[in-house]
């Protein structure tokens, strides 16, 4: 016997469809992937922009008095290159690349000053290291104070918002400085228009979320200017070689990343100077932020959407088909009989097809099955009148003087005509009672009346029989025809004693509750087959069906008999059901009425 097999996972049209939704999420994922890429380059463009400006500011500087006079400052050897860049504070960006054509960042790669310097043997400098920062004009071959008023002019002139711009020359001496990394305070903003429900729906719900997941610049961090980044910064010492470059560094309270370019300042061929321009990234996080918060708004709102039209399809979808199903199920009663047909729908889908092919095929078996209910009355008609021909003839041979083998013929052809005879005979009863059960009068009666007195005809009719009655003594009344439950148990009776053991009795049996009566007749002998006894004998009560074979009377028996207890248990709207044995020598058949 092979293994039943596992249970499925049922899953629904709403679930699939709900997991196809889930597919969705692979928009935020490549929404986020394209918000880093234009980070990255936002962050390299403004890197360029900040080496452009410094280039700027460097031209504006180049050969000016004041520089002119910081030549004889130039004389002094040049400070010494860091073999490699200081690791970035904590929190700082990396430094990217510089693209082609541009000029190298300091510590970057490509970048030939710090393997220059790796070669000469020299050693950077640390930022421990005295430099003088902020001091102008304190030594002996300091600049006059009027060049440094002149630069201060030329880099306030130059300054951008949120830009800060300094120079420093090769000793190291601050030049000049101006601008904030800080940006303006913001204006007072002017009465806006009640926000709109999705604006307030994004403020409660969404804007808790936001503040958690992602981090939003400020303004408020330290924008001091460190002695160790004017006195050791590598694109400053780069500048002063002559090389431009760039470096990204955190502020001294890591609370923002400040990237600067650095460009040398020349008087005629000498760098006698370098110019620093420096930015936060603070637009570029606020931008980054504001498109994820717009990523994550548009990502759920699309998929609140989706869900919900697929939620509706799926339930639309869903109730077609359980509409169709229950159609379906309710078309065909338990005895294969059409009861009614599946409407075709109008649809012009896959559903509505179906529906359709279920409503034809409906509709020919029905026309099959009328075919098949109408034969029985068109084989007793036309059955009577060959059966009356072929007794006649018997007839006639038996007046006629005939061998002697010949009566052994003669007899063996009575008996197949006497069967002939009465299968024409139940075919005709089960139709006149199938006719008569749907006009026929109900009144209220004793079952135990009905079956107490039909017992003791059956007494007299099979004497060779012992019939045992076991009725209840409770009230046992029904709605329906005594007439026809006396017909029922007559077929009953009749299959009983077919079946029965010889020797052993015949039950019958009548109990009655608040609900239903109860009416079986017992009797020992073949049981019913496993597969029948486990569906209840549902087929043993269609027409022209018989389960059981070896009757005690040697009788054919086709099935009529317990069709006609099915009709007349339909009739009483009730139910004909057989059963073997508890202890599988016999088998129980009877009909469960309702109590009236």
């Amino acid at each position: 016997m092979a293994a039943p097999a596992p249970p499925r996972l049922r899953i629904g049209l709403r679930a699939r469809l709900f997991l196809v939704t889930i597919a969705l999420a692979a928009i935020p994922v490549v929404g986020v992937g394209y918000v880093r890429e234009m980070e990255t380059l936002l962050r390299e463009q403004q890197e360029q922009n900040l080496l452009a400006a410094a280039r700027a500011v460097a031209t504006a500087l180049n050969d000016r008095p004041a520089v002119r006079r910081l030549r004889g400052r130039a004389a002094a050897p040049p400070p010494p290159v860091p073999a490699a860049s200081p690791a970035p504070a904590s929190g700082s960006a990396p430094a990217p690349a510089v693209e082609p054509g541009s000029e190298p960042v300091p510590g970057g790669a490509g970048d030939p000053a710090p393997a220059a310097a790796a070669e000469a043997g020299t050693a950077p400098p640390t930022p421990e290291a005295p430099a003088p920062s902020r001091v102008i004009a304190t030594e002996e071959n300091a600049v006059p104070e009027r060049a440094g008023e002149e630069i201060d002019a030329i880099v306030a002139s130059l300054n951008r918002a949120r830009s800060r711009i300094w120079v420093v020359d090769r000793k190291r001496a601050l030049l000049a400085l101006g601008g904030s990394l800080r940006g303006p305070a913001a204006p007072t903003a002017a009465p806006e228009a009640p926000p709109s429900a999705w604006e307030r729906l994004e403020n409660t719900v969404l804007r808790p979320l936001y503040q958690r997941l992602l981090a939003r610049p400020n303004d408020d961090f330290d924008d001091s200017l460190p002695e160790t980044v004017i006195s050791s910064g590598p694109e400053v010492d780069r500048a002063l070689t002559g090389i431009a470059g760039a470096r990204w560094r955190a502020t001294p309270d890591n609370r923002a990343v400040v990237v600067s370019a650095a460009h040398p300042v020349f008087a005629g061929d000498t760098v006698v100077a370098a110019v620093v321009v420096e930015e936060t990234t603070n637009a570029i996080q606020t931008f980054t932020v504001r498109a994820f918060e717009k990523l994550i708004s548009a990502t759920l709102a699309v998929f609140v959407i989706v869900a919900a039209i697929m939620l509706l399809f799926a339930s639309r979808l869903a109730g077609r088909v359980r509409r169709l199903r229950d159609e379906a199920e309710s078309a065909v009663d338990a005895h294969g009989r059409v009861r009614a047909l599946v409407t075709a729908s109008h649809a012009g889908d896959e559903i509505g097809d179906l529906s359709r092919s279920f409503s034809q095929l409906l509709e020919r078996l029905a026309q099959h099955h009328d075919y098949l209910e109408n034969m029985g009355a068109r084989l007793t008609h036309e059955f009577r009148t060959p059966v009356a021909v072929v007794r006649t003839s018997l007839d006639n041979l038996a007046m006629q003087p005939l061998p002697a083998e010949a009566g052994e013929y003669m007899r063996r052809a009575g008996e197949g005509l006497d069967r002939l005879s009465r299968l024409v005979t139940r075919l005709g009863e089960a139709r006149r009672l199938e006719h008569a059960l749907r006009d026929g009068e109900r009144t209220v009666y004793d079952a135990r009346t009905v079956v107490s007195g039909c017992v003791d005809g059956y007494r007299q009719a099979y004497p060779q029989v012992g019939f045992e009655t076991r009725i209840t003594a409770a009230p046992a009344r029904v709605n329906g025809s005594p007439d026809l439950l006396a017909q029922a148990l007559d077929k009953l009776v009749a299959n009983a004693v077919g079946f029965a053991a010889p020797g052993t009795p015949v039950v019958v049996r009548v109990q009655a509750d608040d609900e239903a009566v109860q009416v079986d007749v017992e009797n020992t002998g073949p049981p019913l087959p496993a597969a029948t006894a486990a569906r209840a004998g549902a087929r043993l009560f269609d027409s022209m069906v018989s389960l059981r074979e070896g009757s005690a009377d040697g009788e054919a028996h086709l099935g009529l008999g317990l069709y006609v207890v099915r009709l007349v248990a339909e009739f009483h709207q009730g139910v004909a059901a057989a059963r073997n044995r508890d202890d599988g020598t016999g088998v129980v058949v009877g009909l469960r009425l309702p109590t009236a």
